[in-house]
């Protein structure tokens, strides 16, 4: 019974960490109801199968392949570029080779292990400031969809906001019981209330028009032939980076988290997202890659264990494959997920605090922790029409304050370490000039001191 119970969470947060993205490229590109299930049906199939390949032949932890952030933008971007009333089929049809191209790069990547060189970078503060990034990036959407904002329409509705208030209350409150039940189950209670809750409201979301067939089969191919552009080529090479390390952060995070020893599992991961990216293409859908967030739920819940999450998997699977169930699991008040995943999302800022409680007393990581930060949230904040005059292939990336902030904090720590290492005489000889002409400098100066030169 637990493990049915625990299956039934996990397909849930599953769910969750897949209803957005597809529900927001179709209303971008102006896609039908038929359209638009089509798409959740896809994507919710590749969510299950590369969250299962991962779980079980990639890192082997519960960690849930959903639609990449970096992904989801070039989508809404290239959509933002469509002339009124134009059809967006063309793009679609070259975002499907960009995901194909994503997969073969990040496949030659593993295979020659390229990928173990990335791990190295990810030290106590890229993974801190990560972390902290991501609760960031995240905080907005869910504060606004907790209270509504959306839903119906841009305004907050107090209908829509007690109830999911509610929700999010509900489930902290038994994610900090000291019944084991209720702080296990902490999730499912709460998606399960909130959707009493929404429904007493009548805030209940209508069902779209189903297909007649009992069961569709996932389309290959659905929006066409993939078509190759040289821009979006171009711009899949530049975002692999970006996709890397979010899969890297997520393995790290999560190993921390379910206590698991720290082992080279990164040449199997990389080569299993390959292949994830590969099915992306293959059925239309935004890319998937390793979600950090995991770990917060796993954290809130205390799921460990595999085969609830593979069961999880399959269970989403299967919803994929009948209309009448995906659109029932869609059915679930967006404001209710949000709730329910605040909760998660709590965990994982309190790990990212701890994460940077190693670096407290270093000044020069603190620095580098600041800037990271400062350049990171302030990224979050740039219009997406300020970057209308940027090259295509720069505006995922500036786009998203959580990428900006990484590899900022990437290449600070790695330009102070070198700089330490010149300074210390390691590699080239420049440090140990320094020091053979240091006492000349000093004299030189009049016993003046050090500071002046400043």
């Amino acid at each position: 019974m637990r493990t049915l119970l625990d299956s039934l969470q996990w397909a849930f947060f599953l769910l969750t960490g897949g209803l957005v993205a597809p529900i927001v490229v179709a209303a971008a590109f102006q896609l039908s109801d038929a359209e638009t299930i089509s798409l959740l049906q896809r994507t919710l199939t590749v969510i299950g199968v590369s969250s299962l390949l991962q779980v079980t032949l990639g890192h082997k932890l519960p960690i849930l392949e959903g639609p990449a952030g970096v992904w989801w933008g070039v989508f809404i971007l290239l959509a933002a570029n469509l002339a009124p009333g134009a059809s967006g089929v063309e793009l679609l049809r070259q975002m499907e080779m960009g995901l194909l191209l994503g997969g073969v790069i990040i496949l030659l990547l593993s295979i020659f292990h390229i990928i173990r060189y990335l791990k190295r970078l990810f030290t106590p503060v890229v993974t801190g400031t990560y972390l902290l990034l991501l609760i960031f990036q995240f905080s907005s959407p869910i504060v606004k969809g907790i209270l509504g904002v959306g839903y119906v329409d841009p305004y907050i509705h107090a209908s829509i906001a007690f109830p999911a208030i509610a929700t999010l209350l509900l489930t902290f409150l038994c994610g900090r019981s000291k019944i084991d039940w209720l702080r296990n189950y902490n999730a499912l209670i709460g998606i399960v209330s909130g959707y009493g809750f929404f429904l007493l409201f009548g805030h209940i979301p209508a069902f779209p028009e189903l297909p007649e067939t009992v069961i569709l089969l996932p389309q290959l191919f659905a929006w066409g032939a993939p078509l190759f552009d040289s821009g979006i080529a171009f711009t899949t090479l530049v975002i692999t980076l970006p996709l890397l390390i979010n899969m890297i952060a997520a393995i790290v995070v999560m190993e921390k988290t379910v206590g698991s020893e720290p082992v080279d599992r990164y040449r199997r991961s990389g080569i299993v997202m390959g292949v994830n990216q590969l099915l992306s293409g293959a059925f239309s859908a935004v890319g998937c890659v390793s979600n950090s967030h995991s770990a917060g739920f796993v954290a809130s819940t205390r799921m460990t264990k595999r085969l609830p999450f593979i069961i999880g998997c399959l269970l989403l699977i299967v919803a994929g494959f009948f209309p009448f169930l995906t659109t029932s699991l869609a059915s679930v008040p967006v404001p209710v997920a949000f709730a329910v995943i605040f909760y998660s999302f709590a965990h994982l800022l309190s790990a990212g605090l701890k994460e940077l409680g190693a670096v407290l007393h270093d000044e020069k990581k603190l620095t580098i922790v600041a800037f990271s930060l400062f350049a990171g949230v302030g990224s979050m904040f740039i219009p997406a029409a300020s970057l209308a005059q940027l090259p295509d292939v720069l505006k995922p990336i500036l786009n998203n304050g959580l990428v900006v902030g990484v590899l900022a904090s990437i290449v600070l720590e790695q330009a102070w370490k070198w700089k330490d290492t010149l300074s210390s005489g390691s590699g080239i000889g420049f440090g140990r000039w320094k020091r053979k002409h240091a006492s000349l400098e000093r004299s030189a100066s009049h016993a003046v001191n050090d500071q002046s030169v400043l």
